[in-house]
């Protein structure tokens, strides 16, 4: 699989973390081939003081501003101009994050992208998976799965891929900081306390015992510097950008040796600093409940961190690599294993999801970009989920499922725009006088009127849910201003039809053309 650019691209990335701050310049010719040219990180305690206070102090900012200005300089110094600015949880999860973002913009003139939590994991996976993709760990007999299994200081993304595709995406508010403040410092040094962070974690991951026992794991791979540094203490070297398969018992035995891990243990054992410990104790914890929970046979360590995920999908995007796809593919495999669970007509939401995808490339030209035909898809798939909880009003229901699902590779307002294409999907249009909507940007309002003239149109045309049109053909006829539909049957379509012209204004007032439905002779 390749896809070569042109030259190759030199970026950066900066990275605020919880943990750690760290500027990374890239040079990316393909995914194969992305060398990390320079490195400079630092050490620090933000997220603890975001976990216990919901806020970061302006001393706090002013040191980020100031290291931020040291790292704008270094990218000066290699003249790379092409970088990104990201914060994960000790941003995203402030009180006072507006006022973070405008310090940083005001003291150093950066615009910083603040990565929700679904997306961060989701990046991780993307770099990950990808590795173990070309080693060929994710080709294993059909038979055996593959957990993912990523842990950042405020959540947990776990992830099985099996049989070809992505089974199950779940994550969850537990992440290693935040567990920690969940005691108080007195608490910690209790006896009791392992045992009570242990039986804690296992509560909150119980809901998902079954569903990872429901799978025959073979591996389960952890990434980041946690899992080095903790492969490392029980006694494998750590080999530069190399996976490490570590045995389950010497993690089980690792974790039995302290007697009750604990952060003091940790610090006194290793000489490591407490801050150091704070996250390797619950991350750890984490990794022993999971195998009890999921059984796996074997532990895959990776040093791919988070601004590695970034890089590769930043490079990736920009070279418009074939990789994407295959994700992007699972990722719609994920959505319909998420719609089966609602009990979908399924013959119906595969043809939904068929005939707007032609709409969609038939109007490329027209402002629907490879970006909102993926958005496209998974709207469709899960189009009809509120019907599981009621017929009246089900796509408020079906927004609201949608709202409250972590959607693997949306960010937070790219689910918004697929909640929304739901919930107009079959009555009302999008208005500013419904507050989902009215909140919303308007570039991204323009993409959701831009889908819903789409799938109304496309669910039209399977008016009566008994599959009568087999196939459509859609052509854009731009000197005329006009898109014509040929519908291939020989079936009586005549509701079909009629739902059919009734949308037609809609789709006019939104893309500007006007549509012709035509009879095909023959069903293809």
């Amino acid at each position: 699989m390749k896809a070569a650019v042109k030259a190759p691209m030199r970026f950066g990335i900066i990275h605020v973390g919880a943990s750690r701050m760290s500027v990374s310049i890239f040079e990316y010719t393909s995914l194969v081939n992305l060398q990390l040219l320079e490195r400079a990180e630092r050490d620090v305690t933000f997220g603890e003081e975001v976990f216990r206070n919901h806020s970061l102090s302006f001393e706090t900012i002013d040191e980020i501003c100031r290291t931020l200005r040291g790292y704008v300089q270094l990218l000066k110094d290699y003249g790379i101009s092409d970088y990104q600015v990201v914060g994960t949880a000790v941003v995203r999860e402030a009180e006072n994050r507006r006022n973070i973002l405008d310090q940083i913009y005001v003291q150093t003139g950066l615009m910083m992208t603040v990565i929700d939590m679904p997306k961060e994991i989701y990046y991780k996976y993307f770099g990950l998976y990808y590795h173990l993709y070309q080693k060929g760990i994710t080709q294993q007999r059909s038979d055996e799965a593959v957990l993912f299994l990523d842990i950042t200081s405020g959540g947990v993304g776990i992830s099985i891929w099996y049989k070809g595709s992505l089974k199950l995406q779940e994550n969850i508010h537990l992440g290693s900081l935040r567990v920690l403040e969940l005691f108080s410092r007195n608490q910690r040094a209790s006896l009791s306390f392992p045992c009570a962070i242990h039986d804690y974690l296992h509560s909150m991951l119980a809901p998902l015992e079954d569903e990872m026992k429901a799978y025959p794991i073979r591996y389960l791979v952890l990434a980041g510097d946690e899992a080095q540094q903790l492969s490392g203490f029980m006694g494998y070297p750590v080999t530069n950008g190399q996976e490490q398969e570590v045995d389950v018992s010497v993690l089980t035995d690792f974790v039995e040796s302290f007697h009750g891990v604990s952060v003091t243990k940790m610090v006194n054992r290793y000489h490591i600093q407490e801050h150091r410990a704070n996250i390797l104790v619950p991350t750890l914890l984490l990794y022993h409940v999971i195998c009890q929970m999921a059984q796996p046979q074997i532990i895959v360590t990776s040093p791919l961190s988070l601004v590695d995920g970034i890089s590769l999908y930043y490079g990736a995007e920009r070279s418009h690599h074939p990789f994407l796809e295959i994700m992007r593919e699972q990722n719609v495999r994920l959505a319909w294993s998420m719609a089966r669970h609602y009990q979908i007509d399924e013959a119906y939401t595969k043809k939904i999801e068929r005939f707007g995808l032609q709409f969609c490339k038939a109007l490329e030209g027209h402002g629907v970009s490879a970006r909102s035909l993926y958005l496209y898809r998974i709207a469709a798939v899960l189009s009809e989920v509120g019907k599981f909880v009621s017929l009246r009003n089900n796509s408020e229901h079906a927004y609201h499922i949608v709202m409250g699902s972590d959607i693997f590779g949306l960010t937070d307002d790219e689910k918004r725009v697929v909640a929304n294409v739901v919930y107009y999907h079959y009555k009302g249009y999008p208005s500013d006088a419904d507050a989902q909507f009215r909140e919303l940007d308007e570039v991204d309002k323009r993409q959701i009127m831009k889908l819903v003239a789409i799938i109304r149109l496309a669910k039209d045309l399977d008016a009566s849910y008994e599959q009568k049109i087999q196939s459509i053909d859609v052509t854009v006829l731009e000197q005329e201003k006009k898109l014509i539909v040929t519908v291939n049957t020989k079936q009586n379509v005549f509701l079909e039809q009629l739902t059919f012209m009734r949308d037609v204004g809609y789709f006019n007032s939104v893309f500007g053309l006007a549509v012709e439905w035509k009879r095909g002779g023959e069903s293809k």
